[in-house]
């Protein structure tokens, strides 16, 4: 049986309360570098952003989606 790639998971608005959460219980089941935490403006919790990568991105904006690494 051929080995299945691990699908990555972007987290949108990953700074606030519902995203941190989900973010940490995300990455705990499928693996630190395999969850994209996202944020438009607001700084990261230092947890947060050393627990996994992080990047500040805004959606609505093509060109900033563009410019980040393909999940």
């Amino acid at each position: 049986m051929a080995q299945e790639r691990m699908k990555k998971i972007l987290v949108t608005g990953a700074v606030g309360q519902i995203g941190s959460e989900l973010t940490a219980l995300l990455r705990k089941k499928f693996g630190n570098d395999n969850v994209l935490a996202t944020g438009r403006k607001t700084k990261p919790s230092e947890a947060l952003r050393n627990s996994g990568p992080f990047e500040f991105i805004d959606i609505c904006k093509r060109e900033t989606m563009r410019s980040r690494k393909r999940l």
